[in-house]
C-alpha cells in the first residue's frame, strides 16, 4: 500500500462526505422547510463520488505496489535458486532446501514490512490531527475583567452593514452581503 495516496488523499475525501451528512442530520428540519433536500442530495453525492474515486485510486496503487513487491520477491527467489544450480558442487541438498525456505521466509518477511510500514504510515494521519487540535489557540474565557456600564444596554439596537460570515476561515461563505438594522424592541 502506497503511504503517499492513502495518507494523504482519503481522510481529506472522506471529511467531507462525514461533515456533510453530520451537518444534515443536525439541520434535518431546516432542510425540509426550506426543500432543499435534492440541492443537499447532489451536494452529498458530489462528496460520495469525489470519495469512492479517491478509494478506488487507493485500491489500484494497492494491487499495482502488491504486484511489483511479488514481482522483485519472485526474482529474488529465481537469483537465489540459479545461484544453487550455478553452485550445486558446493551444496548439499539440505542446503539448498535450507537456503530456499530462508529464501521464501525472508520475501515473506520483507513483503509484511513494507505493507506495516505504509499501513503505519497511514495511521499516523490520525497522530497528525491530534498534535493539531493539541497545538489550537485556546479560546477567550468566559469572564472577563471588563464590566459593561450598568444600564447597558440602553438602546438595544443592532446595525448589521455589509455582513459576510462562513463557518471556518477558509470556508464559502453562507451569508453574503448581509445589510439589517434591528430597532430596540424589535425581534
Amino acid at each position: 500500500m502506497p503511504p503517499f495516496i492513502f495518507s494523504w488523499c482519503c481522510p481529506a475525501a472522506r471529511s467531507p462526505v462525514f461533515s456533510h451528512l453530520s451537518s444534515s442530520l443536525q439541520g434535518l428540519w431546516t432542510i425540509r422547510a426550506f426543500r432543499a433536500e435534492e440541492r443537499l442530495k447532489k451536494t452529498f453525492d458530489s462528496y460520495q463520488d469525489l470519495h469512492s474515486e479517491v478509494w478506488f485510486l487507493f485500491l489500484m496503487t494497492s494491487r499495482w505496489f502488491a504486484l511489483r513487491l511479488d514481482s522483485i520477491c519472485s526474482l529474488f527467489i529465481t537469483f537465489t535458486a540459479f545461484g544453487c544450480i550455478i553452485f550445486r558442487d558446493g551444496l548439499e541438498a539440505g542446503q539448498v532446501g535450507l537456503v530456499l525456505t530462508y529464501a521464501v521466509t525472508l520475501v515473506g518477511n520483507f513483503q509484511w514490512t513494507v505493507r506495516q510500514s505504509a499501513e503505519v504510515e497511514n495511521m499516523m494521519t490520525s497522530v497528525e490531527r491530534v498534535v493539531e487540535y493539541t497545538e489550537l489557540e485556546s479560546e477567550a474565557p468566559w469572564e472577563t475583567e471588563k464590566r459593561p456600564p450598568p444600564g447597558w444596554p440602553s438602546r438595544g439596537m443592532m446595525i448589521f452593514d455589509r455582513v459576510n460570515f462562513s463557518y471556518t476561515a477558509d470556508g464559502p461563505l453562507v451569508l453574503k452581503d448581509i445589510s439589517a438594522t434591528i430597532h430596540p424592541g424589535e425581534k
